[in-house]
């Protein structure tokens, strides 16, 4: 329900205050309409109660609540208990600076900022009940949660061919890459994590591989036989767990590269690092010792382990973001920008002629 506005609360008070002499003289009706405008103004307080319950609990702690006076209403309305309503808001704040990202990223930044006790399973599955109310409820968009796994393949079809023309026209995309001096491939452990780089990955019109645990045999040619015709130098990053299988599935991929790719390449792990550890924060887990390549991994990196999820989204993109970067030469970029418009509205007026 919603909140009564100044005006109607004022009426209801005086109305209220005529009808503690009167009460058996009102016709039913205006006792209906006055015991509603009773109800709102409660509910109305009691809302703005929890809301202030709420961010006091979020100020114990040490977060600062940035969200409108609005938003703190919708999240409020979605009738969660008090002892979730701060989770929920602080969730749907990290969700707005640093979306898209996966319901883990979220997870973690929840976590680190007190919210919920640990990484235990059953926390996770309470983070994901309250994101899916605040997504049901309209408060915070599907999109931000990337999930790229479950998704749904189909052919394209067009209902049309002016559909097909509309969409070829908008398709349009000119390699950059084949006019630039360098060439650049981005790999993640993570289906998901995929999902939060493609923003940029997008872009800037860059490879973007997740390679779902140990890279095949099949996987690992593929891509070496693309390196094969590029005839320039190759940069490869990667982004993956700090822990024995990030590290190891790693490995193999670099090992069954260089095992077909004919060409020299240059390969840097963008994260997790083990710098990330204390410049984000991270809640370090511990290796399973039942892993078989728990005792080398300790043995170079400590007994501290992360996921790469646990780096906030917007800190994966910026790396993303800069490794590309470097090796695009400005002026040149700028001049393939303003090739590919021309060559844009020539493809138009080729549709637009067609269609004549």
């Amino acid at each position: 329900m919603q909140p009564v506005s100044l005006a109607m609360r004022g009426r209801s008070e005086r109305l209220n205050a005529r009808l503690v002499g009167h009460r058996d003289g009102w016709p039913s009706e205006t006792k209906t309409n006055l015991v509603s405008l009773s109800r709102n103004r409660a509910m109305s307080n009691r809302s703005q109660q929890r809301i202030n319950e709420a961010e006091e609990t979020l100020s114990e702690i040490g977060y600062i609540l940035e969200l409108t006076p609005e938003s703190k209403a919708s999240i409020e309305a979605t009738g969660m208990r008090q002892a979730t309503l701060p989770m929920a808001m602080a969730a749907s704040q990290i969700a707005l600076e640093e979306n898209p990202l996966t319901l883990r990223g979220l997870f973690y930044r929840v976590v680190s900022a007190g919210l919920l006790p640990s990484t235990d399973r059953k926390h996770y599955a309470a983070l994901g009940r309250v994101m899916t109310t605040l997504r049901e409820a309209g408060i915070v968009p599907f999109n931000w949660l990337v999930d790229s796994l479950r998704s749904t393949d189909k052919p394209n079809s067009w209902t049309g061919l002016q559909d097909f023309s509309d969409t070829v026209r908008e398709a349009y995309r000119k390699d950059f890459w084949s006019e630039l001096p360098d060439y650049v491939h981005i790999f993640c452990e993570k289906d998901a994590v995929a999902g939060v780089l493609q923003p940029v990955t997008r872009a800037f019109d860059v490879a973007l591989s997740p390679i779902r645990g140990y890279a095949s045999v099949s996987f690992a040619h593929e891509i070496a036989a693309t390196w094969n015709n590029i005839e320039k130098p190759i940069h490869a990053f990667y982004l993956g767990d700090f822990d024995p299988s990030g590290f190891d599935l790693e490995r193999d991929l670099i090992a069954k590269l260089h095992r077909y790719c004919k060409q020299p390449f240059e390969w840097e792990r963008l994260g997790v690092n083990a710098a990330d550890f204390a410049e984000f924060n991270l809640l370090p887990l511990s290796p399973k010792e039942s892993d078989r390549r728990c005792g080398k991994f300790v043995a170079a990196h400590g007994q501290e382990c992360a996921e790469v999820d646990a780096i906030p989204s917007t800190e994966l993109r910026r790396r993303v973001r800069d490794s590309i970067e470097q090796f695009i030469p400005q002026i040149e970029w700028q001049n393939l920008v303003h090739i590919e418009q021309l060559e844009r509205e020539t493809w138009q007026q080729t549709l637009a002629g067609l269609g004549s």
